[in-house]
């Protein structure tokens, strides 16, 4: 049964629900948790579990891009159980099961997630905003795909030196197509197999006409097509680095100038770190992302591919 919010505790959600959202762009799991448990003992006693699961995903799906795995299954498992899988926030939930697996290198596990999500019919009515929901999230898989593909356990090396000179080079000689077509075409064949498996299973669970308007799985992995995946993918890596306001790049950006930013080396840097850190280590993968980027300049990269959480796939 759900009991009605008293006006002061509507007054404490309207502080903790965009204090959450906070933590979540600042990557702060620590506090995404606190708020979480804060919210968690104000709306399970008035019985307002969607809402509370809709702010439990979020969190969950910060742990997952933080590789707090463990975390975000049995999270998401209790959400499953304790909701109406007739509800749009049970389908949210089932998704980030099947993307919490994929980025485990998971498969078989993911697989009846990505089932159950794409031929559930009962949840979104109209078929025009179900077919776009279908073309996001299967998306979302393949970028999923890709990222947890091309890492590696180890921390990445790479020679600054090196990736300036290429990075130089693919500027001059390639525009965008060009770059994205090098980019696929340097993808390890391992990535572009197993992108081709989860995207062949995804469609297959669609209506024929659905997936006649989707690419098929061999356009998928041609070589342009390839690299923007791998792109798209990529920004749930460094967004944050390059793009949050209190970062020192950022600030220098808009402070001192694209030059200033480009001399000194600030979105190289940034971009080989946050590589490096989970363990990708490609010289041509990392000079093309870092090229992209240059080219489209911090403020136009910023808006265009900032990285959506899934639970703002409704909102689109």
């Amino acid at each position: 049964m759900v009991n009605k919010l008293t006006a002061k505790q509507k007054v404490r959600l309207r502080e903790l629900e965009p204090r959450l959202d906070d933590a979540i762009n600042k990557l702060d799991i620590i506090r995404a948790k606190e708020i979480v448990l804060e919210l968690q003992q104000l709306l399970r006693p008035t019985g307002h579990l969607v809402r509370l699961c809709q702010s439990k995903n979020k969190l969950y799906e910060l742990a997952i891009n933080l590789g707090e795995y463990d975390l975000a299954l049995s999270g998401l498992k209790s959400n499953k159980i304790v909701l109406n899988d007739n509800t749009r926030i049970y389908l949210e939930s089932i998704s980030l099961l099947a993307i919490c697996y994929i980025r485990k290198q998971d498969i078989e596990n993911a697989k009846p997630f990505i089932k159950e999500v794409l031929l559930n019919e009962k949840v979104i009515k109209s078929q025009r905003k179900r077919e776009a929901f279908h073309s996001e999230i299967i998306n979302r898989f393949n970028e999923e795909v890709a990222l947890c593909s091309l890492k590696s356990p180890n921390k990445a090396q790479f020679d600054e030196v090196e990736i300036e000179k290429e990075v130089i080079k693919i500027i001059q000689n390639l525009n965008e197509s060009e770059i994205f077509a090098e980019l696929g075409n340097s993808t390890p064949n391992s990535t572009k197999e197993l992108i081709y498996l989860v995207h062949d299973f995804s469609l297959k669970q669609l209506p024929y006409t659905e997936r006649k308007a989707l690419p098929s799985p061999d356009q998928k992995i041609e070589n342009e097509e390839m690299g923007k995946t791998i792109f798209h993918s990529i920004k749930r890596v460094i967004h944050n680095s390059l793009c949050n306001p209190e970062s020192e790049i950022y600030k220098v950006w808009y402070n001192g100038g694209a030059r200033m930013v480009l001399n000194k080396g600030y979105i190289r840097t940034s971009i080989l770190t946050c590589l490096a850190d989970i363990g990708i280590g490609a010289t041509f993968l990392a000079a093309s992302i870092i090229a992209l980027v240059i080219k489209f300049g911090i403020e136009v990269y910023c808006n265009l591919y900032e990285p959506i959480g899934l639970m703002d796939i409704r909102g689109k």
